[in-house]
C-alpha cells in the first residue's frame, strides 16, 4: 500500500489545468464546471486572475483570441464570454478557423503558402 500511496497523495498541478481541453460535444458551462472542479483541488489554491488566465490557455482559435482580448475579472465572467464566443460561431458570426477556406482540419495550408 505505501508503494502506491504516492499516487492518492499527488494531486491536480497547474500544469495538468493546462493540458484540459473541451470535449467535442461538451458544452462551454460543462467544461467549465469540470475544469473548475479539477483547479478547486490544486495546491496551494489559485487566485482569481490566475484561473482566468489558465482557463483561457485552454481554448484554441477563435475563442482564445476573444478570450484573452477580454477583461473578465471573475471566472463566472470569462465563462459568460466564452458562451457567447460559442454561440456566435453556432450562428456563423464568427468563423470557426476549420471551415476557412484554403485550410485542412489541423490548420494547414493546403494551397502551398504560408
Amino acid at each position: 500500500m505505501r508503494q502506491y500511496k504516492f499516487n492518492i497523495d499527488v494531486g491536480p498541478d497547474r500544469l495538468s489545468l493546462q493540458s484540459m481541453e473541451k470535449k467535442n460535444k461538451e458544452s462551454i458551462r460543462e467544461y467549465a464546471r469540470r475544469w473548475s472542479e479539477v483547479a478547486a483541488q490544486v495546491n496551494p489554491p489559485m487566485l482569481e486572475k490566475e484561473m482566468i488566465s489558465l482557463f483561457s490557455n485552454t481554448f484554441k482559435a477563435p475563442y482564445f483570441e476573444y478570450l484573452v482580448r477580454s477583461f473578465a475579472q471573475h471566472f463566472t465572467n470569462l465563462v459568460v464570454i466564452a458562451e457567447r464566443i460559442e454561440q456566435a460561431i453556432g450562428l456563423g458570426k464568427i468563423a470557426n478557423p476549420i471551415e476557412k477556406n484554403g485550410f485542412t482540419r489541423k490548420g494547414k495550408d493546403t494551397e502551398g503558402g504560408c
